[in-house]
Protein backbone atom coordinates (compact mmCIF):
# COMPACT_ATOMS: atom_id res chain seq x y z
CA UNK A 1 0.00 0.00 0.00
CA UNK A 2 1.43 3.13 -0.78
CA UNK A 3 0.66 6.40 1.48
CA UNK A 4 1.23 8.89 -1.25
CA UNK A 5 4.87 9.48 -1.36
CA UNK A 6 7.46 8.03 -3.08
CA UNK A 7 8.74 5.16 -1.50
CA UNK A 8 11.80 5.06 -4.03
CA UNK A 9 12.90 8.15 -2.71
CA UNK A 10 12.01 8.32 0.68
CA UNK A 11 15.47 8.97 1.60
CA UNK A 12 18.89 9.55 0.12
CA UNK A 13 22.24 7.97 0.93
CA UNK A 14 23.41 11.12 3.16
CA UNK A 15 20.67 10.58 5.37
CA UNK A 16 18.70 13.54 4.02
CA UNK A 17 14.68 13.31 3.84
CA UNK A 18 12.59 13.52 0.76
CA UNK A 19 11.53 16.95 1.90
CA UNK A 20 15.00 18.33 2.83
CA UNK A 21 16.19 16.96 -0.67
CA UNK A 22 13.10 19.30 -2.08
CA UNK A 23 14.15 22.33 0.01
CA UNK A 24 17.81 21.94 -0.79
CA UNK A 25 17.44 21.86 -4.31
CA UNK A 26 15.19 24.43 -4.41
CA UNK A 27 17.56 26.84 -2.56
CA UNK A 28 19.80 26.05 -5.57
CA UNK A 29 17.52 27.21 -7.66
CA UNK A 30 15.91 30.10 -6.23
CA UNK A 31 19.27 31.76 -5.25
CA UNK A 32 20.15 31.86 -9.29
CA UNK A 33 16.65 32.56 -10.76
CA UNK A 34 13.87 34.82 -9.75
CA UNK A 35 10.98 33.74 -8.59
CA UNK A 36 8.49 33.84 -11.40
CA UNK A 37 11.12 31.51 -13.74
CA UNK A 38 11.65 28.88 -11.26
CA UNK A 39 9.21 25.75 -12.18
CA UNK A 40 8.44 23.23 -9.54
CA UNK A 41 9.53 20.29 -12.47
CA UNK A 42 13.17 21.80 -12.04
CA UNK A 43 13.22 21.36 -8.69
CA UNK A 44 12.08 18.15 -8.45
CA UNK A 45 14.43 16.60 -10.86
CA UNK A 46 17.25 18.58 -9.24
CA UNK A 47 16.10 16.29 -6.48
CA UNK A 48 15.66 13.07 -7.92
CA UNK A 49 11.71 13.18 -6.81
CA UNK A 50 8.79 12.80 -9.33
CA UNK A 51 7.35 16.01 -10.05
CA UNK A 52 4.08 14.51 -8.73
CA UNK A 53 5.51 13.38 -5.08
CA UNK A 54 6.55 16.86 -4.82
CA UNK A 55 3.02 17.43 -3.96
CA UNK A 56 2.86 14.64 -1.25
CA UNK A 57 5.23 17.65 0.46
CA UNK A 58 4.64 20.83 -0.71
CA UNK A 59 1.18 21.90 -1.82
CA UNK A 60 2.45 24.54 -4.12
CA UNK A 61 5.66 26.26 -5.42
CA UNK A 62 4.70 29.19 -3.01
CA UNK A 63 4.67 26.81 -0.28
CA UNK A 64 8.41 25.80 -1.20
CA UNK A 65 9.46 29.54 -1.77
CA UNK A 66 7.87 30.12 2.26
CA UNK A 67 11.30 27.54 3.55
CA UNK A 68 13.80 28.68 0.56
CA UNK A 69 12.93 32.26 2.31
CA UNK A 70 13.40 31.54 6.07
CA UNK A 71 16.52 29.91 5.17
CA UNK A 72 17.65 33.22 3.26
CA UNK A 73 15.99 35.69 6.26
CA UNK A 74 17.92 33.25 8.81
CA UNK A 75 21.02 33.74 6.64
CA UNK A 76 21.08 38.05 6.96
CA UNK A 77 20.33 38.04 10.48
CA UNK A 78 23.01 35.12 11.68
CA UNK A 79 26.21 37.10 9.55
CA UNK A 80 29.55 37.41 11.96
CA UNK A 81 29.38 41.04 13.76
CA UNK A 82 32.76 41.43 15.37
CA UNK A 83 35.93 41.59 13.49
CA UNK A 84 38.22 39.23 14.55
CA UNK A 85 41.43 41.20 14.33
CA UNK A 86 39.96 44.26 16.61
CA UNK A 87 42.38 43.05 19.10
CA UNK A 88 41.86 47.15 20.18
CA UNK A 89 38.12 46.53 20.39
CA UNK A 90 37.08 49.62 18.39
CA UNK A 91 33.52 49.83 18.27
CA UNK A 92 33.32 51.50 15.04
CA UNK A 93 35.59 48.66 13.79
CA UNK A 94 32.78 46.22 14.40
CA UNK A 95 30.37 48.02 13.14
CA UNK A 96 31.68 48.13 9.84
CA UNK A 97 32.57 45.05 9.76
CA UNK A 98 29.38 43.97 10.33
CA UNK A 99 27.72 46.07 8.06
CA UNK A 100 30.12 44.54 5.33
CA UNK A 101 29.41 41.23 6.11
CA UNK A 102 25.84 42.03 6.10
CA UNK A 103 26.08 43.42 2.76
CA UNK A 104 28.29 40.12 1.58
CA UNK A 105 25.26 38.19 2.20
CA UNK A 106 22.64 40.22 0.53
CA UNK A 107 24.99 40.42 -2.45
CA UNK A 108 24.97 36.81 -2.72
CA UNK A 109 21.64 36.08 -2.15
CA UNK A 110 20.63 38.91 -4.08
CA UNK A 111 18.19 36.81 -6.36
CA UNK A 112 16.32 35.04 -3.44
CA UNK A 113 16.24 38.56 -1.94
CA UNK A 114 14.50 40.06 -4.98
CA UNK A 115 11.79 37.45 -4.67
CA UNK A 116 11.27 37.59 -1.20
CA UNK A 117 10.45 41.44 -1.92
CA UNK A 118 8.29 40.43 -4.62
CA UNK A 119 6.37 37.70 -3.18
CA UNK A 120 6.10 39.08 0.71
CA UNK A 121 3.18 41.44 -0.79
CA UNK A 122 1.07 38.33 -1.25
CA UNK A 123 2.04 35.71 0.89
CA UNK A 124 1.48 36.69 4.77
CA UNK A 125 3.61 34.03 5.87
CA UNK A 126 6.90 35.34 3.90
CA UNK A 127 5.95 39.08 4.95
CA UNK A 128 5.56 38.34 8.65
CA UNK A 129 9.11 36.25 8.51
CA UNK A 130 10.80 38.81 7.05
CA UNK A 131 9.48 41.80 9.04
CA UNK A 132 10.19 38.97 12.43
CA UNK A 133 13.90 39.27 10.48
CA UNK A 134 13.63 42.71 10.85
CA UNK A 135 13.03 43.42 13.90
CA UNK A 136 15.29 40.93 15.40
CA UNK A 137 17.97 42.64 13.49
CA UNK A 138 16.89 46.24 15.08
CA UNK A 139 16.36 44.43 18.46
CA UNK A 140 20.30 43.35 18.36
CA UNK A 141 21.12 46.79 17.48
CA UNK A 142 19.38 48.40 20.50
CA UNK A 143 21.43 45.39 22.92
CA UNK A 144 24.95 47.00 21.08
CA UNK A 145 23.61 50.63 21.77
CA UNK A 146 22.01 49.66 25.13
CA UNK A 147 25.98 48.05 25.79
CA UNK A 148 27.65 51.04 24.56
CA UNK A 149 25.97 53.10 26.88
CA UNK A 150 26.37 51.37 29.80
CA UNK A 151 30.08 51.19 28.91
CA UNK A 152 30.13 55.10 28.35
CA UNK A 153 31.29 55.14 24.99
CA UNK A 154 28.52 56.43 23.35
CA UNK A 155 26.03 58.85 23.66
CA UNK A 156 23.80 58.10 26.31
CA UNK A 157 21.06 60.68 25.33
CA UNK A 158 20.28 58.96 22.12
CA UNK A 159 17.02 57.04 22.19
CA UNK A 160 18.61 52.94 21.57
CA UNK A 161 15.08 51.57 20.08
CA UNK A 162 14.11 54.64 17.93
CA UNK A 163 18.07 55.35 17.10
CA UNK A 164 18.51 51.88 16.04
CA UNK A 165 15.32 51.11 13.96
CA UNK A 166 16.52 53.97 12.20
CA UNK A 167 20.25 52.52 11.09
CA UNK A 168 19.11 49.07 10.88
CA UNK A 169 16.30 50.72 8.45
CA UNK A 170 19.06 52.96 6.70
CA UNK A 171 21.48 50.41 6.41
CA UNK A 172 19.08 47.58 4.74
CA UNK A 173 17.34 50.46 2.74
CA UNK A 174 21.25 51.03 1.54
CA UNK A 175 22.13 47.73 0.54
CA UNK A 176 18.98 46.53 -1.00
CA UNK A 177 19.27 49.72 -3.33
CA UNK A 178 22.27 49.59 -4.23
CA UNK A 179 23.18 45.63 -4.11
CA UNK A 180 19.88 43.91 -4.93
CA UNK A 181 17.87 45.48 -6.74
CA UNK A 182 20.73 47.42 -8.89
CA UNK A 183 21.28 45.88 -12.36
CA UNK A 184 25.12 46.60 -11.51
CA UNK A 185 25.77 46.50 -8.11
CA UNK A 186 28.05 49.57 -6.23
CA UNK A 187 31.25 48.60 -4.96
CA UNK A 188 30.74 47.21 -0.85
CA UNK A 189 33.84 48.91 0.33
CA UNK A 190 32.05 52.12 -1.00
CA UNK A 191 28.92 51.70 0.83
CA UNK A 192 30.59 50.44 4.09
CA UNK A 193 32.72 53.70 3.99
CA UNK A 194 29.78 55.53 3.93
CA UNK A 195 27.23 54.00 6.21
CA UNK A 196 30.01 53.46 8.73
CA UNK A 197 30.55 56.79 9.84
CA UNK A 198 26.52 57.51 9.77
CA UNK A 199 26.29 54.84 12.69
CA UNK A 200 29.31 56.37 14.51
CA UNK A 201 27.95 60.09 14.67
CA UNK A 202 24.84 59.13 15.13
CA UNK A 203 25.69 57.67 18.61
CA UNK A 204 28.48 59.38 19.52
CA UNK A 205 31.52 57.21 18.51
CA UNK A 206 33.13 60.05 16.48
CA UNK A 207 36.63 59.10 18.15
CA UNK A 208 36.95 56.11 17.16
CA UNK A 209 36.26 56.83 13.36
CA UNK A 210 40.21 56.70 11.83
CA UNK A 211 41.40 60.22 11.50
CA UNK A 212 41.19 61.79 7.81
Amino acid sequence: MSDGHDASHAGAPDGRSTHDRLVDAAWDVFVKQPYDNVRIAEVAARANVSTGSFYSYFESKEALFREVSLRALDEMYSYDRRDPDNTQRNPVRDIAYGVRQYYLVIYRLRIVAQSIEQVHVLDDEVRVTRRGTLMRGAKRVERLISRFQAEGICDPTVDPWLTALALQTMTIQVGYDQLVHRDQPQDIDALVAAVTPIWARSIGLERWLPAR
